[in-house]
């Protein structure tokens, strides 16, 4: 009795080691099908400057390829917004990012230079400015912009 109960466990456990294989390959065969099917956005990030190619694309899945070309650390929001500039901390340097909390579709904390991000985003229509938000960086301008249709 006591061989069989083992026979069982090792069994168990060994369905369930596939099952659990079986449901991540399926979760991620979803979100790789999902970003095969996602238009591609180039990001480049330079000192005082990002550029985005294409400029326009329709909502859904979007893929963001990020590129660092420094020569300082960067980051990168993406926030939907209908206003030019947004809302800047007392200090005068940097966006408040409490403020735009809802508004804020994702975000890439810093990179160092020469770094390669990829990002999936799902977007809505609108129009969603990309900055970073290191000290003095949006002010210097830092930011773009991506219209979603």
């Amino acid at each position: 009795m006591r061989r069989l109960r083992t026979r069982l466990g090792w069994f168990g456990f060994g369905l369930s080691l596939f099952t659990l294989a079986l449901c991540l390959s399926a979760c991620s065969s979803g979100s790789s099908r999902e970003a095969a099917h996602a238009a591609t956005v180039r990001v480049t990030e330079r000192d005082f400057r990002i550029t985005v190619s294409p400029a326009r694309v329709h909502s859904g899945s979007v893929r963001l390829l990020i590129h660092n070309r420094g020569p300082d650390t960067h980051e990168l929001l993406i926030v939907r917004s209908s206003s030019a500039n947004l809302p800047l901390r007392s200090d005068g340097l940097t966006v408040n990012e409490a403020a735009l909390d809802g508004a804020t579709a994702a975000t890439m904390e810093g990179r160092g230079p020469g770094t390669v991000e990829e990002l999936l985003v799902h977007l809505k229509p609108g129009r969603y400015e990309l900055f970073c938000n290191m000290a003095g960086h949006y002010l210097g301008g830092m930011r773009t912009e991506l219209v979603v249709s």
